[in-house]
């Protein structure tokens, strides 16, 4: 008797009903959804991550430039980007003879925000050019910063001795 109302039952139990397989698209659905949105923040903080990383490597270089080459060199980035441009420039350069020669350049995605100073203040000017290396005096330090619009803000500090150092 009770073998049969096992049996029964695992007839009756072959499939899912159709409120169940709803239910389990549903649920994947909010899973998948809130990771895209979940990814696509992550994939913006490695980028800003790695500008900072990338940038930190700039600033030693031109400071140790700087020694070698016995020249001032000076740090510019740009605030906005150029007429259907989709990434900011920023470059290293020196002043030789009268004019500037630019020794290296970069780029960073033009959705991030800049912000100059330890007051964190946007930058409103076209570029901004504080930070210089000098192979006899010290050197003029400053502050950059970058975030994703209302995001967490990555600083990027160099200080008169030319040590670089990034802090959220």
């Amino acid at each position: 008797m009770v073998q049969k109302i096992q049996n029964l039952l695992l007839i009756a139990n072959k499939g899912y009903t159709l409120l169940e397989l709803m239910l389990v698209i549903v649920m994947i659905g909010v899973l998948f959804s809130t990771s895209f949105i979940y990814r696509s923040q992550m994939t913006q903080d490695y980028q800003l991550e790695q500008l900072l990383e990338s940038l930190a490597a700039d600033f030693r270089w031109a400071r140790n430039r700087a020694v070698i080459d016995g020249q001032t060199y000076i740090f510019r980035i740009y605030s906005s980007p150029g007429p259907g441009q989709h990434k900011i420039p920023y470059y290293f350069y020196t002043i030789e003879d009268s004019r500037e020669v630019i020794k290296k350049k970069g780029s960073y995605p033009a959705h991030f925000l800049l912000y100059k100073s330890l007051d964190f203040e946007l930058i409103s000017e076209q570029y901004y050019d504080w930070i210089r290396f000098s192979s006899s005096a010290a050197a003029r330090g400053g502050t950059i910063a970058f975030s994703r619009a209302d995001a967490e803000i990555y600083s990027l500090t160099v200080n008169q001795l030319g040590r670089v150092r990034i802090e959220k």
